[in-house]
């Protein structure tokens, strides 16, 4: 009989796996490690801003007390003071509306009406893409989804102050994004299980991670030449900086997915192949390890544009490491994952998951 393995090369243990009555207790991978050891800096706004933005957003939206609770306690504009630490007020509180907005937005695809509904995700979809087709300004949204309008309103302001190379690579990230976002809505639709490559291929887009990369040039005011993300260190920096938040979400944001139902979580993918828990979580560990050696020969590999230029592409690296510490920081602060016990599952590295089930069969990842 073949032993099924994967693709990183790790055996998967033989037969079903053992069914337990209890839950089953995970160390996880200590992700404080490197740059993400340090204690990150945060924009001295950021307090104003979130106030003003949650406020925003609730009155735009109409959201009844349970969603502003908890659009306060995800605390989303913590994350985004880390990603922008040097923003003037009023950048930092379009980064923070974008980043208001994307949680309750995304929450529809993930685990809200529209996981398995293709048609009306790809008419929402085509709403908020609409507005941006031009990188010009939106017409009149009064008649929009109001998070289409809340969209609608952050887009202006980007576009109004940014030049046309910052425009572009933010309306192409939120269409890779929105396509990812659709893809993942069909393959629940037909009740499809990608194997790990392909759901780190299809994360990388709707996980919604690169949209803030532009928001960084945005909130910073910078000014790089297009030709610069062409080079291949920039597009293996960013690949990096996007897979590292991936990685780290799928293993924090496990036992939150697990309560919901959600499958499209790479932890959850080694489970569903038979990986002990323990196992599973190492393996994907291991995946986010991986890419802070690649982190580091990315570095190294960067070329000179000249001392201005150097100083505006050093500025967008840090931003891009600041996103992938702000997801790492925020995570264990926001009560989004882990509640009450943020301090808890931090200081032990302890969690604990459902049993596997007996009936779960191997499969080649």
């Amino acid at each position: 009989m073949e032993i099924p393995r994967l693709s990183d090369g790790l055996i998967l243990p033989m037969g079903k796996a053992a069914c337990r009555d209890a839950l089953v207790s995970v160390h996880l991978p200590n992700m404080f490690v490197l740059f993400l050891s340090e204690k990150p800096a945060t924009n001295p706004y950021y307090e104003t801003v979130k106030q003003e933005s949650e406020l925003w957003i609730a009155r735009i939206c109409a959201f009844g007390d349970r969603t502003r609770k908890t659009i306060t306690n995800c605390d989303f504009s913590y994350f985004c003071s880390i990603v922008v630490p040097d923003a003037s007020p009023l950048e930092l509180q379009t980064i923070c509306d974008w980043g208001n907005w994307v949680f309750p937005f995304d929450d529809m695809f993930d685990n809200g009406g529209l996981k398995d509904d293709p048609i009306q995700a790809q008419q929402l979809v085509n709403s908020l893409l609409n507005g941006m087709q031009d990188y010009g300004t939106v017409s009149d949204d009064s008649e929009e989804h109001p998070l289409v309008q809340v969209h609608n309103s952050v887009w202006r302001r980007l576009a109004k102050a940014s030049p046309v190379g910052v425009r572009r690579r933010f309306a192409k990230a939120m269409r890779d994004y929105c396509n990812g976002a659709i893809e993942q809505v069909h393959s629940c639709s037909r009740g499809e299980y990608p194997t790990l490559d392909e759901m780190l291929a299809l994360r990388r887009q709707s996980a919604g991670v690169s949209p803030l990369f532009a928001l960084v040039e945005y909130g910073h005011k910078l000014h790089i030449p297009d030709s610069v993300f062409e080079t291949r260190s920039i597009k293996e920096i960013e690949r990096i900086g996007i897979d590292l938040v991936l990685l780290q979400n799928d293993i924090l944001s496990y036992c939150k997915e697990e309560k919901e139902g959600v499958t499209h979580n790479m932890v959850a993918i080694c489970r569903r192949a038979g990986m002990p828990a323990q196992m599973a979580f190492d393996h994907i560990g291991g995946m986010l390890f991986s890419r802070y050696h690649d982190w580091y020969l990315a570095l190294a590999d960067l070329p000179s544009w000249g001392e201005y230029i150097d100083s505006e592409v050093q500025q967008y690296v840090r931003g891009v490491q600041n996103v992938v510490k702000a997801n790492l920081h925020w995570s264990f602060r926001s009560g989004r994952y882990f509640g009450e016990a943020n301090e808890e599952v931090r200081n032990t590295g302890i969690i604990t998951v459902q049993p596997q089930s007996a009936d779960v069969e191997l499969s080649i990842l």
